[in-house]
């Protein structure tokens, strides 16, 4: 490739790898004056080693040796190994960018002052051959940087599956996962895990609101592990507007599992882009998914009675019994319904004398709670 071996430039480049050992030292001495590089974890033997190494080729480029393909291997392993071992990329190319002008000190002691203005004429030899070195050195670099973040992810991917599918309880793995997840183990969470339906909302409310979170990917589902020392009132009611399903609070990071899974069968009860689905809200749609077949087969029980009531009465009474177990009173159920208090009490009476369960007792208001979601259930299947 260079085959100029009588050019100045060659003539000195072939001096000086006769003396590359004490040129490779001057070299590691600038280096450790650069930030990233005095308190590294690179001691001066290795930067030795790297320095003749990279001389080495440099020099025999510019001799007019067919270096190419070797100092390209060569600068791509060394990106890569300073990636691994932590040096900031700034650092790195400061340190291969100062490589022209130490080229150009080293070989300048070699030549006399009448041949500087032809010595400066070769400057684009040495130039050329830096930055082929430069150049793959930060493609070294990126790449191995790019290859330890999947490295990463698939870490955290690992841990995370184990964390939230594995019912084994395991302090070490609590341990291991806080410490790789960055989470306080005693801390408290919530889980939101995102509606398929909603993917793209879930997505971009939970980035609006908490633009910190990460925002975590397991078979399928997408969800976010929010601590709760970064949720006061304003930021329950955004994660209560956020399309996913919303877990009670993890006490700890051993609870994390149970509330994911939760969380996760809420997400597919998730019905509008702007509201989440949660425990206290949709309590009795949880349990029919949980309990399909069972609950429907009560409710046909439970409402047996009432299939021998005209179907504009029986609308009627479900309709008043939906309304006062939505807000839980007379008066404003009949506001809602337009039409007496005592109307209202007549048909939640006659609801409960053919089923045996009185929407106005806690208790029998949870049946029946269970009793219409099963029967809507029955009627979207």
């Amino acid at each position: 490739m260079h085959n100029q071996s009588d050019s100045i430039a060659a003539r000195i480049a072939t001096r000086c790898l006769a003396d590359l050992d004490d040129i490779s030292w001057r070299y590691v001495h600038e280096v450790r004056e650069l930030s990233g590089y005095l308190d590294s974890v690179i001691d001066d033997e290795e930067l030795l080693r790297a320095a003749q190494a990279s001389l080495e080729m440099l020099f025999g480029r510019i001799a007019g040796a067919d270096l190419d393909a070797r100092l390209i291997a060569h600068s791509d392993r060394l990106g890569r190994r300073r990636a691994r071992q932590g040096i900031p990329l700034d650092s790195l190319l400061r340190a291969v960018r100062m490589d022209f002008r130490f080229l150009w000190n080293a070989m300048r002691t070699y030549i006399a002052e009448e041949e500087m203005p032809a010595f400066s004429d070769e400057v684009v030899t040495i130039w050329d051959a830096v930055e082929v070195h430069t150049i793959n050195v930060h493609a070294g670099y990126m790449a191995e940087l790019a290859e330890m973040n999947r490295e990463l992810e698939l870490a955290r991917a690992f841990l995370l599956r184990r964390l939230l599918q594995e019912d084994a309880h395991d302090p070490r793995l609590y341990a291991q996962a806080a410490e790789t997840l960055a989470l306080d183990p005693d801390a408290g969470f919530i889980v939101t895990v995102g509606s398929t339906r909603f993917a793209a909302e879930f997505r971009a409310a939970l980035r609006t609101s908490f633009p910190d979170a990460t925002i975590d990917r397991l078979d399928g589902a997408e969800f976010a592990i929010i601590d709760t020392a970064d949720v006061d009132d304003a930021g329950l009611d955004a994660l209560r507007a956020i399309p996913g399903g919303l877990s009670p609070v993890a006490s700890g990071i051993h609870e994390l599992g149970m509330m994911w899974r939760a969380a996760g069968e809420l997400a597919a009860l998730v019905d509008r882009f702007d509201r989440a689905a949660t425990l206290d809200r949709d309590w009795d749609r949880l349990m029919v998914g949980r309990l399909d077949g069972v609950l429907r087969s009560h409710a046909r029980q439970v409402l047996a009675p009432l299939a021998s009531v005209p179907d504009r009465e029986r609308n009627l009474q479900i309709e008043a019994v939906q309304q006062y177990l939505h807000s839980g009173s007379i008066t404003r159920t009949s506001e809602a319904l337009y039409c007496h208090r005592n109307t209202v009490l007549n048909r939640l009476g006659r609801f409960s004398a053919a089923t045996g369960l009185d929407p106005t007792l806690p208790h029998d208001a949870g049946t029946i709670r269970l009793v219409f979601a099963a029967t809507a259930s029955g009627d979207e299947g």
